[in-house]
C-alpha cells in the first residue's frame, strides 16, 4: 500500500471515529466500514499514528469528556454515556490511566484554577 492510499485510510479512519465515538461500539463500527477495502487497516493506522484504533478511539472520547468535565456540571455517569463508555467504572479508570487523575480530581482541580 503507498502512502497516499495510507494517508487516506487514516482520513477515512478519523473521520469514522469523530462520527461514532460516542457510541459504544465504535471500533465494531468502524471495522464494518473499513474492512473490505484495508483488511489491514489496524496494522497501517498504527503504523501511521502511532497506536491502535480502539486506543485513538479512547483519546477520542477522553478528550470529549475532558470539554464536558470543564464546560458543564454534568454528572459523571452522565458523561460517561454520552462519550460512549461500557459504565462509570471504565470511565474512570482509562481517564485516571491516562490523565492520571480521576475525572472527579480533574475536575476538582478546574474549579480550583477557576
Amino acid at each position: 500500500m503507498n502512502g497516499l492510499r495510507n494517508a487516506e485510510l487514516v482520513d477515512k479512519v478519523v473521520i469514522l471515529v469523530e462520527k461514532y465515538s460516542v457510541h459504544g461500539h465504535c471500533l465494531a463500527l468502524v471495522e464494518e466500514i473499513i474492512a473490505d477495502e484495508y483488511p489491514n487497516y489496524n496494522m497501517i493506522f498504527q503504523q501511521q499514528v502511532g497506536m491502535p484504533v480502539n486506543e485513538y478511539i479512547t483519546k477520542v472520547r477522553l478528550h470529549k469528556a475532558e470539554g464536558l468535565l470543564e464546560d458543564t456540571e454534568m454528572d459523571f455517569k452522565e458523561i460517561s454515556k454520552m462519550i460512549g463508555m461500557n459504565g462509570y467504572f471504565e470511565f474512570t479508570q482509562l481517564f485516571k490511566r491516562f490523565h492520571g487523575v480521576t475525572p472527579v480530581d480533574y475536575r476538582n482541580q478546574l474549579h480550583k484554577q477557576g
